[in-house]
């Protein structure tokens, strides 16, 4: 028989319905996240079975874990999946059973699910703005500061010949303070 799985994920628990092949619902539980939990609900059932999630955050575990242990899973395209965001009764036992239901249907509006090295790298680069975001802030912080004090400088102030002017100005211990937070609040290599 023939088993279709919908998750309806979220940050710590997750409501997981299983859909027999007739439409009937064997099980709709909610589980803590986790390997166990979740493993506990869908384990028993046979390598291959479909598995529909919609794209929320925090479902990188999840795809690991499906992915991991035989299943196929199909995460749905949250902007797309209709049958969901206009349901009149909307909770989460609706929900899973309503992509367990899209996916048995072969209605569930999919997404593309990045290999795992892509993910990886994705999460390299996020990783990499999040760093340029915080050395912008950052720098735009120290601009503030030396604006408050009345001081410029026409060349860079993170070249070493600006590292030592910014140093050597006479400014309040908070405001130094500010100032030489350039190097401690972020590690070096990450803020030239």
């Amino acid at each position: 028989m023939q088993a279709y799985v919908g998750i309806d994920v979220h940050r710590r628990r997750s409501q997981i319905a299983v859909m027999d092949e007739g439409g009937r619902t064997a099980v709709n539980r909610n589980v803590s996240n986790g390997r166990e939990a979740v493993l506990g609900v869908i384990g028993g059932l046979p390598a291959g079975t479909p598995v529909a999630f919609e794209a929320a955050f925090g479902w990188g575990w999840l795809i690991e874990l499906l992915q991991d242990h035989g299943f196929d899973a199909h995460m749905a395209h949250p902007l797309q999946c209709k049958a969901i965001a206009s349901a009149r009764l909307k909770n989460d036992k609706v929900d899973a059973a309503t992509l367990a239901h899209l996916l048995r249907a072969d209605l569930l509006p999919e997404a593309w699910i990045a290999p795992r090295p892509i993910r990886e790298q994705r999460a390299l680069l996020r990783h990499r703005a999040q760093l340029v975001r915080l050395r912008t802030l950052l720098r735009n912080r120290i601009h503030a500061v030396l604006a408050h004090h009345g001081c410029d400088r026409a060349s860079s102030c993170w070249s070493a010949p600006g590292r030592a002017w910014l140093d050597a100005l006479p400014l309040p211990d908070t405001s130094r303070r500010v100032v030489a937070d350039r190097v401690h609040g972020v590690p070096r290599r990450h803020v030239c």
